[in-house]
């Protein structure tokens, strides 16, 4: 795996195919590993680089907090490194907040952008968000990150024919550093765009909304009329994780969106 030195850490990324440049940044607790059902599909057609986000992954764990736009600078970095001008850019929940934060940062390189069971605010507004917030990093702290990647493992991956998925994600997500996670949380939740910027944002967007996500179909509505060219589109019976869950039909939905004309 290629790695990158940026401010005195590494950053491992995957690169692999060819053609334009699709960029997948995974979400939290998450790393390139978790994009193995999209890679044989979108490496038929373009060059797919899927870094793992400092703090995740195979990349190092600095002293946090891991805020959104030092991540976008991150990717900034990487690009520069390859020689990448412009990009397809998909962001996966907390990979969407770096998602969205890289195109209103440096719009002149995205050329599409794919939102995954994200917003463009993590800021704790409802009681709901602020008691998920609390809980993981009362049990994180409490209880250490292989019972949380329990916990939310039952919680994406709740049927029985979903028992190979669960055991993964604890695997994964279950060897996560404590304090990167806690480090990425605290980022997060200070993070947001505001509708002036969100309506700036005039170029292809897809939003791809799971039917039971942690938040709410309404919030992502109420966003995406806020953006220019945003198209959001509901997976039925999925929960957080679709491209996980529900691969053949979240890849074909991206690969139509690729394919539509400008």
């Amino acid at each position: 795996m290629p790695t990158l030195e940026v401010d005195d850490i590494t950053l491992h990324y995957h690169d692999a195919g060819s053609g334009e440049a699709l960029v997948l940044l995974h979400g939290l607790g998450s790393s390139g590993l978790d994009w193995e059902y999209q890679y044989p599909e979108f490496e038929k057609d373009y060059r797919v680089i899927a870094p793992d986000l400092r703090g995740f992954g195979r990349s190092d764990k600095p002293e946090g907090p891991y805020l959104v736009p030092r991540h976008a600078q991150d990717l900034c970095a990487l690009l520069d490194h390859l020689g990448i001008d412009r990009i397809q850019l998909l962001g996966f929940s907390m990979g969407g907040a770096v998602a969205f934060e890289f195109a209103a940062s440096y719009p002149e390189r995205v050329e599409r952008l794919i939102i995954v069971n994200s917003s463009p605010s993590f800021v704790p507004d409802h009681w709901r968000k602020n008691l998920e917030v609390i809980v993981r990093k009362g049990v994180v702290r409490l209880l250490g990150v292989p019972q949380l990647a329990r916990l939310i493992a039952k919680r994406l991956f709740p049927g029985e024919h979903q028992q190979d998925l669960r055991s993964k994600t604890i695997e994964r997500y279950g060897a996560n550093h404590k304090d990167a996670y806690l480090h990425a949380i605290d980022g997060l939740v200070c993070w947001q765009l505001d509708d002036e910027v969100l309506a700036g944002l005039s170029l292809p967007t897809l939003v791809i909304a799971a039917e039971h996500d942690y938040t709410p179909l309404s919030e992502k509505e109420d966003y995406c009329t806020k953006l220019p060219r945003a198209r959001l589109v509901q997976v039925e019976n999925s929960r957080h994780a679709t491209p996980i869950e529900q691969p053949e039909l979240f890849n074909g939905l991206v690969r139509d969106f690729l394919r539509e004309a400008l």
